[in-house]
């Protein structure tokens, strides 16, 4: 008969009380190592640049971080640079949004007709092989050199983009969801809204994020071939007298635009799509 005071020995190399990491620490733990890798060779690329501005390379042909950092401060502090800014921001501002909804638009109805996308299909594939930036002095000469004809060439570029992103979305759709809602009596806006976008929503926000880069550049293509503001005109500008570091602060403001829409972008699609890490989850339980 066993004593009842005797226990069994513990696995060696495991104490009793030690704790595994929890499935979050882990991601944390990773997304932390991944953000210092991307410092480390931000900061190391910038450090190296430093270094050869002025001893490798002439500085006329590169500038250096510190005579951009300094050129970017005293922009935004005399207040040129910002003037810049919002206006190629409001060029961006009111073409992306209109090209990117009218591209949803007609997306989501040439994939509701059939007739309609055999008719215009092969013209809008036409239309696209046009190289957009070569129509923007056509918009120049339309629209004038103000904002509207940078607007037009925003708009063109973010378009095509959206519009075949939602109508490969509406031709990859699984017809058995929409026939299955028609049987349980839902149709019209109902439809559209409770079946059809939520399947093809993936598509849609990959038009979206994927043309907000295309959108900048169309505003700046327009200010490249005619304009009196905008963060283009200062890089045309800048470039003209030589002012490297002017050049290179234009190129970061354009970046960091870039950067801010798309980060919106995503937050509007994970609140969007949260629905489906909630479906993946249920069928992980299941």
């Amino acid at each position: 008969m066993s004593d009842p005071t005797i226990q069994a020995p513990s696995r060696p190399g495991r104490p009793k009380d030690a704790v595994r990491p929890t499935k979050h620490a882990v991601i944390s733990m990773g997304a932390m190592g991944v953000n210092l890798a991307r410092v480390a060779i931000i900061g190391g690329f910038l450090l190296l640049w430093e270094i050869a501005s002025g001893r490798w390379i002439e500085p006329f042909l590169v500038s250096s971080p510190s005579r951009i950092f300094f050129s970017l401060i005293s922009g935004y502090r005399d207040g040129d640079l910002l003037q810049h800014t919002w206006v190629t921001f409001q060029e961006i501002a009111i073409g992306f949004p209109i090209g990117a909804i009218s591209g949803i638009a007609l997306g989501y109805a040439f994939g509701r007709s059939r007739l309609l996308a055999e008719i215009f299909e092969p013209i809008i594939i036409g239309l696209n092989g046009i190289p957009r930036t070569a129509l923007a002095p056509l918009f120049i000469v339309w629209l004038g050199i103000g904002l509207w004809s940078k607007v037009g060439v925003v708009f063109l570029l973010t378009f095509f983009l959206n519009f075949f992103n939602t109508y490969t979305g509406m031709r990859q759709m699984d017809q058995e969801y929409v026939d299955l809602a028609n049987l349980m009596g839902v149709k019209g806006w109902k439809l559209t809204l409770k079946v059809i976008l939520p399947a093809i929503s993936p598509y849609v926000f990959t038009g979206i994020r994927t043309s907000i880069p295309f959108a900048v550049i169309g505003a700046i293509v327009g200010e490249f071939v005619a304009a009196t503001e905008g963060v283009g005109f200062f890089i045309r500008m800048s470039a003209g007298i030589f002012k490297t570091a002017d050049v290179f602060v234009g190129i970061i403001v354009l970046m960091i635009m870039v950067i801010i829409m798309d980060r919106i972008a995503e937050l509007i699609e994970r609140r969007a799509l949260r629905w489906q890490s909630q479906t993946e989850h249920i069928q992980i339980q299941a």
